[in-house]
This record gives C-alpha cells, structure tokens and sequence, in this order.
C-alpha cells in the first residue's frame, strides 16, 4: 500500500471515528469534556477519548512538535493516536484495531482517586 492510500485510509477512518463521537457528543451533557482553548474565549474546543481508540479533538487547536513546529491538522476535527502504533503520528491511521488496542475502563464516579 502506497503511503498515499495509507493516508486516505486513516483520513477515512478518523472521518468515519469522529462522526460516531459526535452522535456521541450530541447525546451527551452539554457540559460534559468540554472546555476552552487557552486565548480563544468564546472557542469551544472539546478532547473525546474514544473507547479502545483515538481521542478526538475539535474545535480551535495547535499541535507542535517538540521544537515548537506546529503541524498542520488539516481540518477541524482531527483523530490522535493513543496506541503508539500509528504510522501517521501523531495521527491516528486506524491501527488500533489491527492490535486490539484496549483502553482500561473507566473507574466508578463513587471511586477514590489514584494514588500515583
């Protein structure tokens, strides 16, 4: 697979992801994950963790590599890798599936919190 079809797969798969999250998110609270980029006070930017894959970002935001670089998204809503498997860091390319990536389930609301 040329890494041009890699790309459109993953574009494919995070499009496909991110659709389902906002069926998700319309479902949802209006306050729940959601909160403001910093300097954007009227910006919603909201960060879902996808069960057993990406986390989903929306709205206003940057990412930077380690010497400050921004790296384009691309678009408005953009799937992050979680599993480390990606071949489109820090993209999610729908690898997660291939290693049946688990996320831990989420504690109890009446739960303590961790100790670290």
């Amino acid at each position: 697979m040329s890494d041009q079809d890699a790309l459109a797969q993953a574009l494919a798969v995070a499009e496909a992801q991110a659709a389902e999250a906002e069926a998700e998110l319309r479902a949802a609270p209006a306050s729940a994950g959601r909160g403001h980029a910093p300097g954007a006070a009227d910006a919603l930017v909201s960060i879902t963790a996808y069960p057993n894959g990406p986390l989903l970002v929306r709205g206003p935001f940057e990412i930077l590599t380690p010497d400050g670089t921004v790296i384009p998204p691309g678009r408005k809503t953009v799937a992050l890798c979680r599993c480390g498997v990606s071949t489109l860091k820090p993209f999610c390319d729908g690898s997660h599936k291939a290693v049946r990536f688990r996320t831990e389930a989420e504690p109890p609301d009446n739960a303590p919190p961790a100790l670290d």
